[in-house]
């Protein structure tokens, strides 16, 4: 009974962080919209050149219609599975020595960071997805317009696969805040990972365009389980149920596996921190 009245007030305390994060971002409506005409022009970019290479027959199995599909759900929720666009106050907290005052707090450090970085990027998905999303379910796109899913079912798996995706990134984020502390610096340790996960999650280059040996590889690693899987249940690429359930339980475990690293990361380092200054 105790532990579960514990396990209560740090959800509580938990969602206390993501409101007040969720809150204050959500403000800047004016750098959303400028967001969301910067991922109309990427949108329409990618499209026009991966359209090039499927119309040689070569490219991938991919249709153009999955492939606009892929492009224009990885443009409306590029937010989520943007590392570059991380938490700057965590990022000064780190450098300037400002995590003190969050060790203070009846909270883990891994927890408050979890929540604010959740926070900051379902903030800015939810003022840039919804006009993206209108716009390419226009009928004058013709072959461009995004794909409707094929059954409810298919709807249901791609949110699941969505919010599990979301949690995989946030924990090798956390990963990356526990390096950061580590450093004087984030602007290198950023770029590592940054590059690492842009082209293995098919931030870069949508997973299906590249050669097989690679795919097989990639399936080995968590960075297959983000954005990749979502877009893909959702267009139809990957149809068969029993490989949408496998990927599921595997991101289950990615999110386990993940969280359990970047705690230990980050609670080594907080033992070992040395606040600057007075």
């Amino acid at each position: 009974m105790e532990r579960i009245k514990k396990l209560t007030r740090m959800i509580r305390i938990y969602l206390s962080y993501f409101k007040i994060k969720f809150l204050n971002e959500i403000q800047y409506k004016v750098a959303a919209i400028a967001g969301s005409c910067t991922q109309f022009v990427w949108a329409g970019m990618y499209i026009m050149l991966y359209t090039a290479f499927l119309k040689d027959g070569s490219a991938s199995d991919f249709s153009v219609r999955q492939m606009t599909t892929y492009i224009w759900l990885q443009q409306a929720f590029f937010a989520f599975f943007n590392i570059w666009n991380i938490d700057k106050e965590i990022e000064e907290q780190c450098r300037l020595g400002d995590i003190a005052t969050e060790l203070v707090k009846p909270i883990s450090l891994y927890s408050i960071w979890h929540a604010k970085s959740l926070a900051k990027k379902t903030a800015m998905v939810s003022l840039r997805a919804l006009p993206i999303l209108i716009v390419s379910m226009m009928p004058f796109l013709g072959q461009y317009q995004i794909m409707a899913p094929k059954s409810a079912l298919s709807l249901v798996l791609s949110i699941i696969a969505m919010i599990l995706s979301v949690l995989v990134m946030i924990s090798f984020i956390m990963i990356m805040y526990g390096v950061i502390l580590k450093t004087v610096t984030s602007n290198g340790i950023k770029t590592m990972f940054g590059l690492v996960m842009d082209f293995a999650s098919g931030g870069l280059i949508p997973i299906p365009f590249m050669p097989e040996f690679i795919i097989n590889i990639l399936k080995f690693t968590p960075f297959y389980y983000m954005q990749n899987v979502t877009f893909n249940i959702y267009n139809g690429y990957i149809s068969s149920a029993g490989e949408t359930i496998k990927i599921l339980i595997l991101q289950v475990c990615w999110i386990i596996l993940l969280t359990y690293i970047g705690k230990r990361i980050i609670n080594k380092q907080i033992a070992k921190v040395v606040v600057q200054g007075g």
